[in-house]
């Protein structure tokens, strides 16, 4: 299938703890066509040296490396690292957004201070970094998004799972917050 001329550029946002494992893959399901039809990608991330790391813990066949160090590749990755999600000005953060077509936004994390303790101090960002998102492709004139929630919110019943069960119980108790911080994200779009 050929890309229509309009799909050039996608950005692909991702943050840490569950979440960054699916922005990184985003990143690379997006690179992996033997056609291109994405002839740019710009990363915004907190973290990018999440994608030095050789384990990132999906036990896909073969592993991952960073597609930033791989020639063929890097010249249609463009990497922005930003400093906090939750800082309310980014400035000219719309810029990275200038004549992309699309955005990937796997900004959140379900399980903050599990794995990474930062997260407790910085805190939740699916909200907050998305509502920024939400201005920034207004302000470039993106109208395409995709974001990345949780199975377990808002009632989802469609995958019968026993996990879908237990996420929804870990959301009702110790997960309230990051359940409300994806649902009001969620919301947001």
């Amino acid at each position: 299938m050929k890309a229509s001329p309009e799909c050039c550029k996608l950005v692909v946002l991702y943050g840490i703890g569950g979440l960054s494992d699916v922005g990184r893959h985003a990143i690379l399901a997006a690179l992996e066509k033997n056609e291109p039809t994405i002839d740019k990608i710009t990363v915004i991330t907190e973290y990018p040296e999440k994608l030095d790391e050789k384990n990132w813990e999906c036990n896909c066949p073969g592993g991952h490396t960073n597609p930033f160090e791989d020639p063929k590749l890097a010249t249609r990755l463009e990497m922005v690292k930003i400093d906090t999600w939750k800082n309310k000005d980014q400035p000219n953060l719309s810029n990275h957004f200038e004549g992309a077509s699309a955005v990937v936004s796997c900004l959140g994390h379900r399980q903050p201070g599990w794995k990474y303790k930062e997260l407790i101090k910085k805190g939740l960002i699916a909200y907050d970094g998305n509502k920024q998102v939400i201005v920034a492709m207004e302000e470039a004139k993106v109208d395409r998004v995709v974001t990345i929630s949780s199975f377990g919110i808002n009632g989802d019943k469609d995958w019968p799972h026993w996990a879908g069960k237990l996420m929804k119980l870990f959301f009702r108790t110790f997960m309230r917050k990051s359940r409300k911080d994806l649902e009001k994200m969620e919301n947001a779009y």
